[in-house]
């Protein structure tokens, strides 16, 4: 790969990279040491990419990956999570401010009560916008079954948000 295309596929994309990176592991530290090796592997295997929409696949597929292989590390499994450092930075890099801000942390802070399974859909679909056809094949499920998991995480996420009466 062309080290000038590297460094625009890495500038356009980290922040996309990222983001899916802490919402699955819920860590920034994690989530940065997932997007190292992501744009890592992209150097080292240089896939061929039809377009920019596969290389977008791409990127979010070995992500996933990369997340997945480190929750189920040895190491990570006993380590204790501290959540609410974490959503304390996330929400400062928003640049929301105030009662916005407060908002997006207390929904952030329930999104990250859902289990795995549920985060990285509600995520793929309602911050990057893809569709239920397209999780499925970046996820490896039936869209059918992503579909299920979005009913449920919102059904989930609803009452989690009535619990801390973020409606009113």
């Amino acid at each position: 790969m062309e080290e000038i295309r590297y460094i625009e596929i890495v500038a356009q994309y980290q922040d996309m990279v990222y983001r899916i990176a802490f919402h699955d592991c819920r860590n920034s530290h994690d989530a940065e040491d997932v997007m190292q090796t992501v744009f890592l592997k992209l150097y080292q295997k240089n896939p061929e990419f039809n377009d920019e929409e596969h290389l977008k696949h791409w990127l979010i597929r070995v992500t996933m990956n990369e997340c997945k292989r480190l929750i189920a590390s040895p190491w990570k499994k006993r380590m204790e999570f501290f959540p609410e450092e974490e959503r304390e930075g996330h929400s400062q890099k928003t640049g929301t401010d105030g009662y916005e801000r407060m908002r997006e942390r207390e929904l952030l802070e329930q999104v990250f009560r859902l289990p795995r399974k549920y985060r990285v859909p509600i995520y793929l679909y309602y911050y990057e916008e893809y569709s239920v056809a397209d999780i499925g094949d970046m996820l490896g499920k039936n869209p059918s079954t992503i579909q299920t998991w979005l009913s449920r995480a919102r059904k989930k996420l609803k009452k989690l948000l009535e619990e801390v009466k973020y409606y009113e």
